[in-house]
């Protein structure tokens, strides 16, 4: 099924059907998104799979040009604590990175899902970038009730916040090691085909929790935990916050067509998993 709504100069579609997910050009999209510090990573990860791969797709295109300018994909996921959101990638262009952009993906997809079954109350994703943590703790704060684990700032465990981590990085990654302390996957970074480039901007607290917590081959397990809030409240939240007025940062403008810098330069992959 598809779903489609304009905002603020944008077309926001969401994807569920493999049938209409295996209709989108990758290629495109990909030439879309890739600037020159990001061909590397985002290369990389669209040669890892294809986006029939995953469950839901929401992409953001420029009404007026055609570009792509970000897109979200999510699996579903399971366990003991039950259904989850599994994100798999977050991509937006550079210019767009100061905007609400991505937070009103994640809640158009939220919505969608909802409307189509039952709600997500619990949203994962495994990542070693920080911007990735902050999109979803921007998030979460946003709605009255929601917590996320891990935080930086956290005086003691919350050890049900823990359990729930542990069992979707026991789902997502069976054979690794999991330290419930710091909510790092030992080693998954090498074997986990997610991608989260330029989600939003940098948070120096986030960043040290990163640093002092994940080596080079790691990742955090990052869960959003919406079980507690009311229903009608997340689905209040996520519909203001996909339809509401907000401004597309000025560099936007300047940035909307892809340079052919985008397609010849390659740099370290430093902003990926």
């Amino acid at each position: 099924m598809d779903h489609i709504i304009a905002a603020a100069g944008l077309r926001l579609s969401y994807l569920c059907d493999p049938s209409s997910i295996g209709k989108l050009n990758a290629q495109t999209i990909l030439d879309d998104l890739t600037e020159v510090e990001t061909c590397y990573p985002m290369s990389a990860w669209f040669a890892r799979v294809t986006l029939t791969d995953f469950d839901h797709v929401v992409l953001a295109t420029d009404r007026e040009t055609g570009r792509h300018v970000a897109l979200l994909a999510a699996n579903d996921g399971d366990t003991l604590h039950g259904p989850y959101l599994n994100l798999r990638a977050a991509l937006v262009i550079d210019a767009m990175r100061g905007s609400k952009l991505m937070r009103r993906l994640l809640a158009y997809m939220i919505s969608r899902i909802s409307c189509l079954g039952t709600m997500p109350r619990i949203i994962a994703a495994q990542t070693s970038i920080p911007s990735c943590y902050r999109l979803l703790s921007l998030f979460a704060k946003a709605i009255p009730g929601a917590a996320i684990f891990p935080e930086p700032d956290a005086p003691a465990i919350d050890l049900a916040r823990a359990g729930l981590a542990r069992q979707i990085a026991r789902h997502a990654a069976p054979r690794l090691e999991y330290e419930t302390a710091t909510g790092t996957i030992r080693g998954s970074r090498l074997l986990s085909a997610t991608c989260f480039v330029k989600t939003t901007g940098a948070d120096p607290q986030v960043n040290d929790m990163f640093e002092q917590n994940l080596g080079n081959e790691d990742q955090m397990m990052v869960v959003v935990d919406l079980r507690s809030c009311d229903e009608a409240i997340i689905d209040t939240e996520m519909r203001d916050l996909v339809r509401s007025r907000w401004r597309i940062p000025f560099l936007a403008t300047q940035s909307i067509i892809p340079t052919a810098a985008t397609k010849t330069n390659h740099r370290t992959p430093t902003l990926t998993a």
